[in-house]
This record gives C-alpha cells, sequence and structure tokens, in this order.
C-alpha cells in the first residue's frame, strides 16, 4: 500500500507534462500487444487504419453530449459530442468488454465529428511533410498570425526536465518569428488564483490587438477553462481566437481526492511542507471542487478550442503514472492521473493521441511540433465553417 502511496505523491508533486510515444505505423501483429482485449485489438486497427469494425462493439461507446457547456450527463443521446460526466457510462463500458477497448471507443466517440477528423488528418498529412519544407511554410507571410501565451504547469519552475514550462515549444516558436509569451503564474497556486494570473496576461494584450492562442497542459487547462470562461468578460476575452488544451485536468483527479485523505495526506503534506510548495494547489486539484468549478460554464462562441487527447493503452502506460493508472482502472479509462473524461472541453476539435499517458507534452521533434502548429491553424479556419 505505502508504495502505491509513495507513487501518488511522486506524480502529483513532480508535475503535469512530459514525453510520451506516438502510436503510428504498428504491424497488426503486434497491436495485441498494446492492448487488454480482442475487442480493444480491433478497434484500435479501426482507428489506425480507419476501417469498420464489428457494429456490435462500436454500439458500446457512450453517448454524446451538448457542446460547449462544462456539466453533469445530459439526459438525451443526440448531441455532438460525449460530455464529461459521461464516467459511469464508461466505467461500465471497462468491465463490459475492456479498459483499453472503454478508452478506445471515447477516443472514436470524440474523432467521429467532421471538424475534428479534419484537423486529425491535416496533422497526419502535415507530419509526412519534412521539417525544412513546413517550417518554409510556416515562414510564409499571414501563415500563422498569431501570439502564443502559455500557461505553464505545475510545478514547472522546480521540474523544468518534465516539459511544463513549454521550453522546446517556446525556442520553435522563436526560430518561426512567433510572437509568444510565458505568463507568469505560480507553479504550486490554486487553480483559482492562477485563473486570474492568465486572465490579466490576456487582458495585457488586449491593447495591443493581438489574434491570441492560449496553450495549457494539464492543471494549467482548469486554470485556462476557468479564466476564459468564469473570469474575464467577454470584451476582454475578444483577442482569444483559440484555446489549446493538452491533457487538460478539468474535472481534476481522483488521485487529487486520495492525497486529500489520510493516511495518504499526512505524507502528502509533509512534502509540500519540505519542498515549501503550496497545499492550496493540492486542494483545487480535488474532483468535487474541480467539476463544481466549472459546471455550466460556457467558453465564448469566438473562441476554437483544441483537445489535444493522449488515449494511452495498458501496453503503453509508463512506468511513472504506472500506479496511479491501476489505481484509477475502477473509475473506467485514464491517462494515469486524470479521467479521460475530463480531459475534454466538449465542443471542441479533438485531436487525439494514441499511446501517451498523462505525462504528455508535444515532443521535442521538430517535425511534431511543425505539424501540430499546422494543424492549430487548419482547426480555427475550421471552427469557422457551418458544422455538420
Amino acid at each position: 500500500m505505502w508504495a502505491a502511496l509513495l507513487g501518488i505523491v511522486a506524480l502529483l508533486a513532480v508535475g503535469c507534462a512530459g514525453r510520451g510515444h506516438l502510436v503510428y505505423d504498428v504491424p497488426a501483429k503486434d497491436l495485441g500487444t498494446l492492448v487488454d482485449s480482442d475487442s480493444a485489438r480491433d478497434l484500435l486497427a479501426d482507428l489506425l487504419a480507419r476501417q469498420s469494425i464489428d457494429p456490435r462493439l462500436t454500439a458500446l461507446a457512450p453517448p454524446s453530449g451538448p457542446p460547449d457547456v462544462f456539466q453533469e450527463p445530459p439526459t438525451t443521446a443526440d448531441t455532438d459530442l460525449p460530455a464529461p460526466g459521461d464516467e459511469a457510462r464508461l466505467r461500465a463500458l471497462s468491465q463490459e468488454a475492456s479498459l483499453d477497448f472503454a478508452a478506445l471507443s471515447f477516443a472514436r466517440a470524440l474523432g467521429a465529428q467532421a471538424t475534428s477528423r479534419a484537423a486529425q488528418a491535416a496533422f497526419h498529412r502535415f507530419l509526412q511533410d519534412g521539417a525544412a519544407d513546413a517550417e518554409e511554410s510556416l515562414r510564409r507571410p499571414g501563415a500563422f498570425p498569431y501570439t502564443v501565451l502559455f500557461a505553464p504547469s505545475w510545478m514547472y519552475q522546480s521540474h523544468p526536465e518534465t516539459g511544463a514550462d513549454f521550453a522546446y515549444q517556446r525556442r520553435l516558436l522563436d526560430r518561426l518569428g512567433v510572437a509568444h509569451r510565458l505568463i507568469p503564474s505560480r507553479q504550486d497556486a490554486s487553480v483559482e488564483e492562477n485563473a486570474v494570473a492568465i486572465a490579466e496576461a490576456i487582458r495585457a494584450e488586449k491593447h495591443g490587438g493581438q489574434r491570441l492562442i492560449v496553450v495549457s497542459a494539464s492543471k494549467s487547462g482548469a486554470e485556462v477553462a476557468l479564466a476564459l470562461s468564469r473570469v474575464l468578460l467577454p470584451e476582454d476575452a475578444a483577442g482569444v481566437v483559440a484555446w489549446i488544451n493538452i491533457v487538460g485536468a478539468l474535472g481534476g483527479s481522483p488521485l487529487a481526492d486520495i492525497a486529500l485523505r489520510p493516511p495518504t495526506s499526512w505524507l502528502a503534506r509533509s512534502v509540500f511542507w519540505l519542498r515549501g510548495w503550496d497545499w492550496a494547489g493540492m486542494v483545487s486539484m480535488g474532483t468535487q471542487a474541480s467539476r463544481g468549478r466549472l459546471r455550466g460554464a460556457r467558453m465564448p462562441d469566438s473562441i476554437t478550442v483544441v483537445n489535444v487527447v493522449a488515449v494511452p493503452l495498458s501496453g503503453s502506460v509508463g512506468a511513472t503514472v504506472w500506479w496511479g493508472y491501476q489505481i484509477l482502472r475502477s473509475h473506467g479509462p485514464n491517462d494515469g492521473a486524470v479521467l479521460l473524461v475530463d480531459t475534454v472541453w466538449p465542443g471542441g476539435i479533438n485531436l487525439l493521441a494514441f499511446g501517451p499517458d498523462h505525462l504528455f507534452a508535444p515532443r521535442e521533434d521538430d517535425a511534431h511540433g511543425l505539424a501540430m502548429l499546422r494543424a492549430i491553424a487548419v482547426a480555427i479556419q475550421l471552427r469557422r465553417l457551418p458544422s455538420d
């Protein structure tokens, strides 16, 4: 038990971003090593090859929910995207079929919308371009006419090695000549406090007339969501054209719930006290507080939300989050720290990353980073087209 408790404390204290390996071209004979059931293997093959599978299995996928509003489970199932409150349905599906099948079913539902399919296809197409050609494309006048605000994630100063400070992405933008800023939020502050800091950073750009893209990862996703939907007035958020939500901990984490209860809290609070970290940051990541904070919140229509969703498989979960993944199995599909249903803002355009767990940020790979930038530009344009 104590090993598991130490694992929880280490994960929650170290930070909320890292590296991950994407599953792209995997031989069919090797797919079974990544997943926990034949049905999950078939569904993964379908998602990778864009082929249909047994409709009896896809019929088990969770229902969809209303766009643009963060809320509890809907009473109808005739809307566009899975709702953040579908935890019970996904948990039942993981028990009825398998955990990987439930995770992949959720991913399939997220990617079903036309704009998500188009953005995902654009990303993969851009990924095939050479880095030099992609960089040349992004350097063309008007190719990426945005200023990027990065909202760093938890413990980004104590543990910059996790990538939570977006250092690689900022260096890439420097090379491209794209304007960007790192929001000076506190690494251990509560979600509420950092949401105010993010709102202030957005207001500071208001008079410059820039078109802003805000990028977050994990805990800072909850902070940006709160800033854009609750803290800022619509006129103050008018300059924000997009929010890139990477593995957002929008609904908090059940691991935080465990860390807030004895006996884990005794150890966790001791670690925070010794490091001089603010315990309020942990408290704000409890699931009850997190879901209540955003319940009914609405994103301004002018903002394109791009959810970058890590979908780990049982054979791809890394050692750092392995304990968290096992503990959260009883809750349903998760990425080792957060339930998958709590990483997605409804109504957004979804880019799916199969394989990485929660310790995932866009890799320090030029081809990947450039493809992501180009796909974001495409997603912003797609959001302005008529919906399905």
